[in-house]
């Protein structure tokens, strides 16, 4: 069975604190502690690297953040985080919207004028759209007079195939020589 390292139990341990009343800790506790510090340092620079970008005005992802912090995606998304992450996109995106609403302030006479080129528009796509509809009658009517001639062309030929037969048998050539 391998022998048991205590972490705790070195000389310079014993040195500094010699009235240590706190039970010695296993490696897993040490590991579970060590890992629970690093957590905390990775949760305050997320923190610290958003409150930057928000003050600065670069674009809030959570891509961005988690590779600006040096952190994984996945932490970016946890618990405790997220919430403070997607805060700060609406909040950003809510003062772009804004910006885009203040940005937008036009005199009634551009808004007339805009109305007027719309106007004309429409004007001239409802002329183009009754000649559409105009020519695709005229090619209706014609596919249907298509249609009556070729009709009437199997006709004629059901008519004159007697005739043909007639005309190119060998007696037909004797009978007019």
């Amino acid at each position: 069975m391998p022998k048991r390292i205590d972490v705790n139990s070195s000389a310079a341990g014993r040195a500094k604190s010699p009235h240590r009343t706190t039970a010695k800790r296993t490696p897993g506790q040490v590991l579970r502690e060590a890992r629970a510090r690093d957590s905390e340092v990775k949760r305050a620079r997320v923190l610290k690297t958003l409150n930057e970008m928000a003050a600065t005005g670069e674009k809030i992802t959570f891509l961005t953040l988690a590779r600006t912090a040096r952190v994984s995606n996945w932490l970016v998304y946890a618990e405790g985080l997220r919430e403070h992450i997607e805060e700060a996109i609406k909040k950003q995106s809510g003062a772009a919207q804004r910006e885009a609403e203040a940005g937008s302030d036009v005199s009634a006479e551009s808004l007339a004028a805009d109305l007027e080129l719309a106007t004309a528009e429409l004007r001239i796509l409802r002329a183009e759209r009754d000649q559409l509809k105009a020519a695709m009658s005229r090619l209706r009517e014609t596919e249907a007079e298509r249609d009556q001639l070729r009709e009437l062309l199997k006709e004629t030929e059901e008519k004159l195939k007697p005739t043909l037969k007639e005309s190119r048998s060998p007696s037909s050539h004797r009978a007019g020589k």
